[in-house]
């Protein structure tokens, strides 16, 4: 199950790390939540890391349960099939979908849970993807619509309503949402050194073997797992990257990625690469990054502009340009010299410069 570390490079924007000869690092990976999870720990025995990973894997997948489109049990599945009516709901499908309400309304729609049925349609990440008929999309894109969520807490129970027609889909903000629960149940029994990657939710407390922050690497969107753009140290904090890179499909020569603009239903033309976020709160960067990515370049400068404080970094489409919000200046250290960066400033355009300058 375990392996101690002397280095790694492992996967989501590869996390990198050393052991010194005082502390050990344990790393484990499983497959959950539909990506290879990873951990790492660091503890003075392996029956401790070993204690840790139970921990980790337990509470991922009894979230993933609550919240999978997919397991006709959860409470996501309940809410699809009994649209129009109230269905009671675990406290964590109420935190999840009170949080998706607030970032909706945040980001004009750009972020909205209730794309499930288009996205079902597409099934980008499924074997069975497909381009969907106009007429089918059309239909889909009636029942799209955030407010149309209730939420409500009766005598101690929490129970939720969405419109008819509508399903739920919480996989730009669910991974995140985990993340940020997995990690709290890991400080709460004692687990406080620790790293872990939920595909592009990358989320760590405490440090590495050396003492230090844990050190996180930011994938180049065009380059195999493992090669980076950028670094930044993750100090009792999480780094969310979206992406096209990884999910889509291709037919007739034409990339379908599997982010969807909710107000087409359809796959975001291609401005961005990848956006990442740097947030104490995993389940808000996992959707900002959703909501920034359909915005596309201009609109997610736009935003950023209009939200200084969120540490970011946009990517555009050709992969040679990287804007950097002021509050990420003094976290983010790019190393691919081939991109140009700026600093994206308070109003106006981005100027860009060489890396190597």
């Amino acid at each position: 199950m375990f392996r101690k570390l002397i280095f790694c490079a492992a996967s989501a924007f590869a996390l990198t790390c050393t052991a010194a000869a005082s502390a050990e690092v344990f790393f484990t990976e499983t497959f959950a939540v539909g990506t290879i999870v990873t951990g790492q720990f660091k503890t003075k025995t392996k029956e401790e890391a070993s204690a840790c990973y139970r921990l980790m894997n337990d509470e991922t997948r009894r979230l993933e349960h609550l919240l999978s489109a997919y397991d006709e049990d959860s409470d996501i599945s309940r809410l699809g099939s009994n649209a129009g009516h109230w269905v009671e709901i675990s406290r964590d499908t109420f935190e999840v979908l009170s949080a998706s309400k607030i970032i909706s309304k945040e980001t004009h729609g750009t972020f909205d849970p209730t794309i499930g049925t288009v996205i079902k349609l597409w099934s980008v990440d499924q074997p069975d993807h497909h381009i969907p008929k106009n007429q089918s999309l059309e239909k889909a894109l009636k029942a799209v619509g955030y407010e149309k969520i209730g939420l409500k807490q009766e005598n101690g129970k929490f129970y939720a309503k969405i419109g008819k027609q509508q399903q739920i889909s919480v996989g730009a903000i669910g991974k995140g949402f985990i993340a940020d629960k997995v990690m709290k149940t890991l400080k709460d029994h004692g687990c406080r050194d620790a790293l872990l990657s939920f595909g592009g939710n990358v989320i760590g407390c405490g440090t590495n073997a050396e003492n230090k922050p844990w050190n996180v690497g930011l994938q180049s969107p065009d380059k195999e797992r493992g090669n980076f753009f950028a670094v930044a140290p993750l100090d009792d904090t999480s780094i969310v990257t979206s992406g096209d890179y990884e999910k889509f499909f291709v037919e007739n020569g034409v990339k379908y990625s599997h982010i969807l603009d909710p107000k087409t239903g359809k796959p975001v033309p291609a401005t961005l690469s990848s956006v990442t976020i740097i947030d104490k709160n995993s389940a808000q960067a996992d959707a900002l990054c959703t909501a920034l990515f359909v915005m596309g370049w201009d609109g997610a400068v736009k935003f950023l502009q209009e939200h200084p404080d969120l540490p970011a970094v946009l990517v555009d489409e050709s992969v040679k340009k990287a804007a950097i919000t002021k509050s990420a200046e003094s976290l983010v250290r790019v190393t691919d010299p081939a991109l140009k960066t700026a600093i994206i400033p308070q109003s106006g355009p981005v100027v860009f410069k060489d890396t190597k300058q």
